[in-house]
This record gives structure tokens, C-alpha cells and sequence, in this order.
């Protein structure tokens, strides 16, 4: 790298050509991008407009992730060099060069990454991609493709692998045991209606199963993972067949929305258990706490509640109380 007072220049550059563009790709280092690219317009100063347009959690988090050395970041940052920058390439010595001043770069892609290089102690040699000479409306349109033609990663096939990474904490570790006990075990009513890694019509993903089982596991404290999935085994079994198949509404049960307002009626009716039969929780003790819920329940209320599951978990709640007398 060879720097004067006012330009900056890169080697090993690689001029490509896709359809009715052509862009350069090297690598350079994280602390240049986050003083010399900008979010949003020329005219913002690019630290506050990052702040303005951006998640600053989601830029330390990779601050942190840079600062802690855990990995690296391998994905190119996509950039429209804008005029006053003055790019130059060198086709000789495959070279490129440009002023260092703070909005020589449009980001298309990455805005997060180089907000967390801007955050981050330590720096990174990052690989780039620049455009040159694209107009407000090629930068739009590139923009628009790059973020809305990428598919991510899915958020169930994250959480699959989190186990093969290492990267678990203890209620995901629990919650991942818990959910491939259900998957399979053919004698509980979770048996082929979950799916690990994908969404699946009809199927509960592991993603929702977290999010309707993470907000329980606080409640067993020590137990061990045996217990846990014991006690969730019989009291999912209570509930299918006490208020579920009762209004031959199965299916229902494994909504999304549905099976976690399940779910979150778990501590109630976990609560009335242990008041009545002291802390076994069997499906038979499960099963006559929920009896009087099937009768009182309207199944329009799923309906009724779309996505939301919280006004679900209180019709549960209110059918429950209802059979309570001093």
C-alpha cells in the first residue's frame, strides 16, 4: 500500500466484466472503509448518517466479533465510487487509487460491516467490490437487486448447526435437546410435525419452537433435560387431546401462533397442577386441570387472533379461571 497526502492506492485489483457493468475487486483494510464510505447521500457526514439509518447493536456485535479475533469476515463489501474520490485504475500494474476523504464511497451492500469497522479497535483486510462512473439511477437499481434478489441464510438452519459451531448457550443447548427428543420420539404428538431446518407448511420449525419454549425454560431451574422433556411431553399431549382434539380442530395445534399461545398457557395450568397434586406432572394431572378448558373454549378465537398469540393465551387463561370457586 502506497499513500500520499491526499490519494490512496491498492494492488492485486481485478477488473470484471457482468452484463452492463464492470467493477474492480481487491481487499482493503476495515479502517479506510469506515473513514472513506458513506450509508446514505454525499452530503451526510458517513459516521452520523450510519447512525441515523443503521442498527448500532448489529454493528457492535461485529465490532465485537472483530475486536474478540473469533472469526473473520469473508463476504465482499459492495461500493460506487463516487466523483470526488477521482478512482483510477492502472491496468498495468492492476492497480487502483483514489482520495482519502470520508464520502469516497457509496455503500451498496455491507452498510452494517463497515458501521462495525467503524466501531472496531483492531482492522481487517476486507475484500471489496467497486463500481465506477454509475449514475443516482444505477447505484438505485444496483442497491435494490443486491437487497432484495440475495436470499439469506434461513434462521431455522442457523439454529440447526449452532450445536456443530459451538456457538449454543444453555437454553438453546436445552431447547435443541428438547426439540429432537419430540422429533423423534413416534409416542409424543410433536412426531413428524416438527422440522429442524426449513419451513415446512403444516410443520413446527425449530425457530418457533424456541421462541414458544425459550420463555419456559427459566421455570425448571435445575431439572435435567430428561425432566424437562418429560413434563413438556405430558403436558402438549393434555392439551391436544383435552382442548384440540376435543373441538376436532388437531390441526390447529400446530399453527405457529397456536402452538405457542400452547405454550405460553404452560405456566398456568402448571401452576394449578402443583397447587392440586404437589410437583408431578403427569398428563393424567395435566389432563383434568385442562378438562374444563375444552367446553369453554371458542375455537374462533384462533381466528380471530391471526398472529398474534398473547390474546390466544388469555382466552386460555379466562377458560381456565372460569372453573375456579372459593
Amino acid at each position: 500500500m502506497n499513500k500520499d497526502p491526499e490519494r490512496i492506492s491498492f494492488g492485486t485489483v481485478s477488473l470484471v466484466t457482468q452484463g452492463e457493468h464492470k467493477f474492480y475487486t481487491t481487499t482493503i483494510p476495515s479502517e479506510i472503509l469506515a473513514r472513506t464510505c458513506v450509508a446514505i447521500s454525499r452530503e451526510e457526514n458517513n459516521i452520523d448518517g450510519f447512525q441515523r439509518v443503521l442498527d448500532r447493536k448489529r454493528a457492535q456485535d461485529i465490532a465485537d466479533y472483530i475486536d474478540n479475533g473469533l472469526g473473520t469476515v469473508p463476504s465482499s463489501i459492495v461500493l460506487s465510487s463516487q466523483d470526488d474520490a477521482e478512482l483510477v485504475y492502472d491496468s498495468k500494474r492492476k492497480s487502483i487509487s483514489f482520495k482519502d476523504i470520508p464520502q469516497a464511497f457509496l455503500i451498496l451492500d455491507g452498510q452494517h460491516r463497515v458501521f462495525g469497522f467503524a466501531l472496531a479497535t483492531k482492522t481487517l483486510r476486507v475484500p471489496v467490490v467497486i463500481y465506477d462512473n454509475l449514475n443516482k439511477r444505477e447505484e438505485s437499481r444496483l442497491f435494490i437487486d443486491i437487497n432484495s434478489k440475495q436470499k439469506g441464510v434461513p434462521s431455522e438452519l442457523l439454529l440447526d448447526i449452532k450445536k456443530m459451531a459451538e456457538y449454543e448457550n444453555d437454553a438453546e443447548a436445552t431447547m435443541r435437546i428438547i426439540f429432537d427428543r419430540f422429533k423423534d420420539d413416534p409416542s409424543t404428538v410433536l412426531f413428524s410435525k416438527l422440522s429442524p431446518s426449513k419451513k415446512v407448511s403444516g410443520k413446527i420449525t425449530r425457530t418457533v419452537f424456541n421462541a414458544a419454549v425459550g420463555p419456559l425454560v427459566k421455570l425448571f431451574k435445575s431439572m435435567s433435560d430428561d425432566e424437562v422433556y418429560d413434563i413438556l411431553k405430558a403436558y402438549y399431549q393434555a392439551a391436544f387431546d383435552s382442548i384440540f382434539d376435543a373441538k376436532n380442530i388437531k390441526d390447529d395445534f400446530f399453527q405457529p401462533t397456536v402452538f405457542k399461545a400452547t405454550s405460553g398457557f404452560f405456566p398456568s395450568v402448571a401452576r394449578r397442577a402443583k397447587d392440586r397434586f404437589g410437583a408431578i406432572y403427569s398428563y393424567d394431572h395435566f389432563a383434568e386441570v385442562l378438562s374444563p378448558v375444552s367446553d369453554k373454549f371458542r375455537p374462533a378465537k384462533i381466528k380471530e387472533a391471526k398472529n398474534a398469540y398473547k390474546p390466544l393465551v388469555k382466552h386460555l387463561e379466562e377458560c381456565l379461571d372460569s372453573d375456579f370457586h372459593l
